[in-house]
């Protein structure tokens, strides 16, 4: 997993799981799309999804979290049997697909088993959750070295078309960290955060190759090192997540998430990937959103009009039940 990797796998896994308390509402719909909320997807037009790859680089599972129809990214919204039949075409045990890394093929996955495989019982299953978002047991083949324990990459059930690609960056990876921490105070500032509070929390800076412009997006995180804590959050807390790229007078905000507050209200967000998905020459960037102790988000941004924009916000728990009636008169 990079660096850029803020929330342990572990982290991520008990956060899905502790969305799905015990279900109590009367026998579902069946004709309920899910998550509530998502458009249905056609499956029987065997769209492109998009997967993400984690866990245990020795147990490595893999999960859908999105689809690609007519250029477009959307959420996958499927019945409960929709769900079982997206299993059966994509998460057949034999299947492969490519893994990429910085809009690169690094790699493939192929399935050993799928979340049903035929079987009334999951692979994975999770206590209280009556309707599961599939998840199969893969193994690696990797085109890149890593000791890392645990990993995360993104797949595509269709090749993704690399962007054409950027000159090097003549700055060292110290100028890239002093220019972004620069920027990044900048930016704060004008959010009433001081430089002092910026410093205190753990801080990223990176290039990354998107196409949006000759020079690489310039990435720049300063986030809680208890982000990913399961716990409630407690007190006062910070967070910046920002993308510039390059003008005529230099690196410019591209994309701004400045959050101040109390810290069981902050939405944090982390790169996952990026890759040009839709395959107009421009790399989508593809986020995780969360809020302690809450559930998880698919956040994909798009560069258009000179900005990166939200172009798709989704949930990407593993259970897919809809929240209990009641759940809104919870104080």
């Amino acid at each position: 997993m990079r660096a850029s990797s803020l929330r342990s796998t572990a982290v991520i896994l008990a956060t899905l799981a502790g969305v799905a308390a015990c279900n109590k509402e009367p026998k579902a719909d069946p004709n309920q799309v899910l998550p509530v909320g998502a458009d249905a997807l056609d499956i029987a037009a065997k769209p492109q999804i998009l997967f993400q790859v984690f866990g245990d680089r020795a147990e490595p599972k893999m999960m859908p979290i999105a689809a690609v129809v007519n250029g477009a990214i959307k959420p996958i919204g499927l019945t409960r049997q929709g769900w079982r039949d997206l299993d059966s075409a994509y998460l057949a045990a034999g299947a492969k697909y490519s893994i990429y890394v910085d809009d690169e093929a690094r790699g493939s996955v192929t399935v050993t088993r799928g979340m049903w495989a035929g079987q009334d019982e999951p692979l994975y299953p999770l206590p209280g959750c009556r309707n599961l978002r599939p998840l199969a047991a893969v193994n690696l083949d990797l085109g890149l070295k890593t000791n890392e324990p645990t990993i995360e990459f993104l797949a595509s059930s269709a090749a993704l078309k690399p962007h054409a690609p950027s000159p090097k960056s003549p700055l060292t990876q110290d100028q890239v960290a002093k220019l972004g921490r620069s920027l990044g105070h900048a930016l704060g500032l004008r959010a009433e955060m001081d430089r002092e509070e910026l410093d205190s929390l753990d801080f990223i800076a990176r290039l990354i190759v998107t196409g949006a412009r000759k020079e690489p997006t310039l990435l720049v995180s300063f986030i809680d090192p208890q982000a990913g804590d399961l716990g409630p959050g407690k007190g006062h807390t910070s967070h910046l997540f920002a993308l510039f790229d390059k003008a005529d007078t230099g690196y410019v905000p591209t994309y701004r998430h400045v959050k101040s507050g109390d810290a069981k209200t902050v939405e944090f967000q982390r790169i996952i990937d990026h890759a040009d998905v839709d395959g107009d020459g421009i790399d989508e960037i593809i986020l995780e959103a969360w809020h302690y102790a809450g559930t998880n988000d698919l956040v994909v941004l798009s560069f258009k009009a000179d900005q990166w924009h939200e172009v798709l916000r989704a949930p990407s728990r593993w259970c897919l039940d809809p929240p209990p009636k009641d759940a809104a008169k919870a104080p």
